[in-house]
């Protein structure tokens, strides 16, 4: 009878290791990663970097679809790893915001001057009698320079309020507009010899 009891706890003692293993090998969804790099990502949008470091932050939400949907293929490891990823990526999008957001303050305030100089010409142009612009060119041009010239007292405004990738966007049209009107009526120092 011994024999019997020593030939029957083999067999159970096999299944419970195998249990044993399948159970301690088995891997475990990366929560915790996941919800750290959604923070991240969720952080790095309100400090604006989809803004201010668009390139970057586009990789960092680009990884987090990807470690959500290996996270629902239940490739954990490939998952957590991506979910490192992001985090990784929505950190260095926050640090390059204020860099790339004063670079742009920068180049936003030198828009400006270039602007107003050119303002400046064309109203030049207007006070006087020229004859390369008609009366009702001259009377147009009037109207746009003061639409120009509250359109760069909204800018400057603007840069107060540090809503600095408006202010770049609205002085990029702004700085084509004006500056195709100053080269229609300027006169180049090519023209004038």
């Amino acid at each position: 009878m011994s024999k019997k009891i020593i030939w029957l706890i083999p067999p159970v003692v096999i299944l419970f290791i195998i249990i044993l293993l399948l159970l301690i090998g088995r891997e475990k969804p990366p929560i915790q990663e996941m919800q750290q790099a959604e923070r991240a990502v969720a952080e790095a949008k309100q400090k604006e970097a989809d803004l201010y470091a668009p390139d970057i932050f586009s990789k960092a939400e680009e990884s987090l679809k990807r470690a959500r949907d290996l996270l629902g293929e239940k490739r954990y490891k490939e998952a957590k790893k991506a979910a490192e990823e992001t985090t990784d990526f929505a950190r260095q999008a926050i640090s390059q915001v204020e860099p790339n957001k004063l670079k742009m303050k920068a180049q936003a305030e030198e828009n400006i001057a270039n602007i107003r100089a050119e303002i400046d010409d064309l109203k030049r142009l207007v006070a006087k009698p020229f004859k390369r612009i008609t009366e009702r060119e001259r009377k147009e041009l009037e109207v746009m320079i003061q639409k120009w010239e509250k359109e760069v007292n909204d800018i400057k405004a603007m840069i107060g309020e540090q809503k600095i990738r408006q202010v770049f966007d609205s002085l990029n049209s702004l700085k084509k507009e004006v500056h195709s009107k100053w080269e229609r009526f300027i006169p180049s120092p090519e023209k004038d010899k």
